[in-house]
């Protein structure tokens, strides 16, 4: 249903601009129907009324999940670039939330095959912030990939419980779409890895 979601919301955007929460589910609906550049616009949308209004931990947490949708299109400037306003946003404003764990993500994935352990580190940081904002879909995200770079640290064993454990979060409906798609792609390339 997520199509006929995002065609109804995008018609009453038409009929009058949505408010930030609607916006934020014609963005998911968009990108869970494969509307990627009309996801990245309405989240566009989303970053630029979030920092009018000075939600600023809002749109950090908007311009990572931008910048995670150009890496994985392969659109490493842009996505480079949005990941750097979301931690500047962070820093600017002296903001302590869970966005600092996401923003690991990317460190560790870039790393993960030239430097496992480095990947670990990062890996590590992102776990951290997940289980102390209670962040189901950043640990499982984080789970995903220390199982890779223990895996890459020739830790087999370990890494595929992490990754089992990761799997379960997605069998058992613990996250949301977007996480669910994320780790579980993840999971089957590691397991095609192995």
């Amino acid at each position: 249903a997520w199509s006929e979601a995002f065609d109804l919301l995008s018609e009453a955007d038409r009929v009058a601009p949505l408010d930030v929460d609607d916006l934020e589910l014609a963005g998911f609906a968009a990108q869970y129907s494969g509307h990627d550049d009309a996801a990245t616009e309405l989240a566009g949308r989303i970053h630029r009324s979030a920092v009018r209004d000075g939600d600023y931990a809002r749109a950090a947490r908007t311009a990572f999940w931008i910048g995670m949708s150009f890496l994985q299109r392969g659109e490493m400037t842009q996505g480079g670039g949005w990941l750097g306003r979301s931690a500047h946003l962070l820093s600017e404003h002296d903001l302590d939330t869970v966005t600092w764990g996401y923003l690991a993500i990317p460190d560790g994935i870039r790393l993960v095959e030239a430097d496992a352990g480095a990947a670990l580190q990062a890996f590590e940081r992102a776990s951290v912030y997940a289980d102390r904002f209670g962040d189901a879909d950043l640990g499982a995200m984080a789970r995903l990939g220390r199982g890779r770079a223990l895996v890459g640290l020739g830790e087999v064993a370990k890494g595929v419980a992490l990754l089992d454990d990761a799997m379960v979060a997605v069998t058992s409906g613990e996250l949301s779409p977007l996480a669910t798609g994320i780790v579980y792609c993840g999971a089957i390339e590691a397991f095609n890895d192995l």
